[in-house]
């Protein structure tokens, strides 16, 4: 069940999660691309400040993550709970 994988810490959704949609493998392929050909013609003071800056990125995109996930998750229990309490008791009765 559900809610043994999350009790006994065995869902990740961060880590699981990881798009199929071949745009978006584009997408990362050609931002890794433009990143390393920067990074190969700058000098070492600013490749480490472009190394700080797609660190900063992520991280930063990771906390946006994070949000999303929430309020999707938090919209869906709202969902469920509205369907709950208009169609509940006419559909699932307590006896069932």
């Amino acid at each position: 069940m559900i809610m043994e994988l999350l009790y006994n810490g065995r869902i990740y959704p961060q880590e699981a999660i990881m798009s199929q949609d071949e745009r978006f493998t584009e997408a990362e392929e050609k931002v890794n691309e433009l990143f390393d050909d920067l990074h190969d013609r700058l000098n070492d003071k600013d490749k480490k400040q472009i190394e700080e800056v797609r660190d900063t990125m992520y991280e930063s995109q990771s906390y946006a993550e994070e949000e999303h996930f929430r309020y999707g998750l938090t919209l869906g229990i709202l969902l469920m709970q509205e369907i709950y309490e208009v169609y509940g008791a006419r559909y699932f009765k307590p006896d069932m």
